[in-house]
């Protein structure tokens, strides 16, 4: 099996990282933002790096179509039979896409978010194949969901 590991850096980086035990017995790559960390994970891992992207900022549609067609290229190349996403923006086109190529999503809630829902996991929460949560009290926004505990 052939899996994405989609996510931005930062937290959503470090959660996708202690997944580590579960990917390593597969085929997987990264899709990820470029960064100076990022980088010297490219030297070690498959790496796929993106443009850094903040909704604020007045460039934001321009790179989020840059963000979905490197995704979608990446996708095209590779084949995975599965991404799995810890978020945030830059993963949002990987999740689509995937669904739409009818690839198996997984989406795992960012543990920083135990009272309210994140942007993307409210999106994704609408296709993803498996929906976790890390926290129970997120079960309310995400009825579906299945709650998994804490990945640290």
């Amino acid at each position: 099996m052939k899996v994405a590991l989609a996510c931005s850096v930062g937290g959503h980086l470090t959660q996708m990282r202690q997944l580590e035990k579960l990917y390593k017995q597969h085929n997987y790559f990264f899709i990820t933002e470029d960064t100076l960390m990022t980088r010297e994970l490219a030297k070690k891992e498959n790496v796929y790096l993106l443009e850094l992207i903040n909704r604020k900022k007045w460039n934001f549609p321009f790179l989020m179509l840059v963000i979905f067609f490197k995704t979608l290229f990446c996708l095209i190349k590779e084949k995975p039979d599965l991404i799995i996403c810890t978020g945030a923006l830059s993963s949002i086109p990987s999740c689509i896409i995937g669904k739409l190529m009818r690839k198996k999503v997984v989406y795992i809630e960012s543990f920083a978010k135990m009272n309210s829902p994140t942007l993307t996991g409210k999106l994704v929460y609408k296709f993803a194949d498996l929906f976790i949560v890390q926290w129970e009290s997120m079960l309310r926004f995400y009825p579906k969901a299945v709650y998994g505990g804490s990945i640290y």
